[in-house]
């Protein structure tokens, strides 16, 4: 029994982990660690979610558990479950709004699964466009405006103690480069933390599993907020974040050790931006969409380079 419970924690933290394209229950912990740090509440939805990913996975695993212990159950359900409370708060409405919404997800997660199909956080996104459309035509769940005082009260102490660990190794807080604190929001954003602290536990995260794509998450970022100021997008969104994350997601998916790795996470960070500004522009909400589109765009566009490049092989030999 306890080893199930082992093995069933280390699944659902695995489900955390699969929001940045990580399979690795450590990194999932640093995730909950930062959501905790911005907003507990959030941090519920998210494990309400991702369970609720994880149950259903396993019911429709039914012999073949490898998806299921990679944690591909959880992941688009545990980022519903972060917007419907970023969106609406913790109710009972929204508990209920949560479970539903998470049921569906990995029903569609489950079908894309079977057919092998890549849809990222695709389900993610069009379920919330659904839901927060509907719940804003009903108006059963009133929006709520972030922070709230009761969901924050963890990150007073603690940023405090970031800052005085920071002065007792020499650094000043203020002193911090602003593109590098912009860079780590790029991680926030990507799971609705708009916090320094947030962000660096995301970037911890990932670097447990995979120093690398960090690094190129990092870069990613940079280059996003670049790309967005050359585009005139507001200045109060870029610096937090928001044109950066979904940059920060094509980073992590690209993220590699040739030198054509590097040329991919250049152009999916351009595309993704200027997907992002038009979103923005015409009143679409984006959430992770600009990432799923560049990576379909440029999974395809590679498939046919390969295929160009494997036809002139098989002439020149020939």
């Amino acid at each position: 029994m306890i080893k199930q419970a082992k093995q069933f924690g280390v699944i659902n933290l695995k489900g955390i982990s699969q929001i940045m394209l990580q399979e690795n229950a450590v990194t999932g912990f640093f995730f909950l660690l930062g959501a905790l740090y911005s907003s507990w509440l959030m941090a519920i939805g998210l494990l309400i979610a991702t369970v609720t990913g994880s149950v259903v996975g396993y019911f429709l695993s039914t012999k073949n558990y490898k998806a299921l212990n990679q944690g591909l159950y959880g992941f688009n359900a545990a980022l519903l479950g972060i917007i419907i409370v970023y969106k609406y708060g913790l109710s009972l409405e929204s508990i209920l709004c949560i479970i539903g919404a998470s049921v569906l997800a990995t029903l569609v997660m489950h079908f894309a699964i079977i057919k092998k199909l890549p849809v990222f956080t695709f389900p993610f996104v069009v379920l919330s466009w659904v839901v927060v459309s509907f719940v804003n035509t009903a108006n059963f769940m009133p929006l709520v405006e972030h922070p709230t005082a009761q969901e924050i009260f963890l990150q007073e102490p603690i940023a405090d103690f970031f800052e005085e660990t920071l002065e007792q190794v020499g650094i000043e807080y203020d002193d911090i480069d602003d593109d590098l604190i912009f860079s780590t929001y790029g991680f926030g954003q990507v799971m609705f933390q708009g916090s320094l602290i947030a962000g660096l536990l995301f970037l911890m995260g990932v670097y447990v599993n995979n120093p690398i794509a960090a690094l190129y998450g990092i870069f990613a970022s940079i280059l996003a907020i670049t790309v967005s100021h050359l585009l005139n997008s507001p200045a109060s969104s870029v610096d937090t974040g928001m044109f950066s994350f979904n940059a920060v997601l094509c980073a992590l998916a690209f993220a590699g050790t040739r030198h054509r790795d590097g040329f991919w996470v250049v152009v999916s960070t351009v595309v993704t931006v200027i997907i992002d500004d038009y979103l923005i522009r015409i009143g679409v909400p984006p959430y992770t969409f600009p990432f799923v589109v560049t990576m379909w765009l440029l999974l395809l566009t590679r498939k046919g380079l390969e295929f160009v490049e494997n036809v002139s092989l098989f002439k020149n030999r020939g």
